[in-house]
């Protein structure tokens, strides 16, 4: 056996043997009859599930390799759907027919470019200052209803 060669290591292994002959000499006790009944309930509904509702390994193999497979046909048809709704669309071409939408976004850049720098800087702050406040109210609701006390 190693002995260690620092006092400290020392006197950590005998606190370390101490109490675990301490916790040896306790006498055995049973746990609560309620609380028996309680896990043992919960044994007996968990092996009674079916196999779907447990974990994905303890699946049969037929319904594993039907799941994957399943799985990559679905990623398979998306990633086609996908594709073959983006090739017919070109640049330009969603706005085409509408010509009013050009004259809209120069109507709101006109806007916007004459409101003066500190209403800008003024609704930032305003947005900012409700977030914050968003914030602190939900924190204070978090803490009164969730946190331990």
């Amino acid at each position: 056996m190693n002995t260690p060669s620092n006092p400290n290591e020392r006197n950590e292994q005998q606190l370390e043997r101490f109490i675990g002959q301490a916790l040896r000499d306790q006498p055995l006790r049973r746990a609560p009859v309620d609380l028996e009944s309680k896990v043992m309930a919960e044994i007996a509904r968990r092996a009674a599930a079916p196999w779907w509702q447990g974990s994905f390994a303890g699946w049969p193999v037929a319904a594993r390799l039907l799941f994957i497979i399943a799985s990559a046909g679905l990623i398979a048809l998306v990633l086609k759907a996908s594709a073959m709704i983006a090739v017919p669309l070109k640049p330009g071409a969603l706005f085409a027919n509408v010509a009013w939408i050009p004259s809209l976004f120069m109507t709101i850049g006109t806007v916007l470019g004459d409101l003066p720098s500190l209403w800008v800087y003024g609704g930032a702050a305003i947005l900012g200052a409700l977030y914050l406040t968003l914030f602190g109210v939900s924190a204070a609701a978090y803490r009164t209803l969730y946190a331990p006390r």
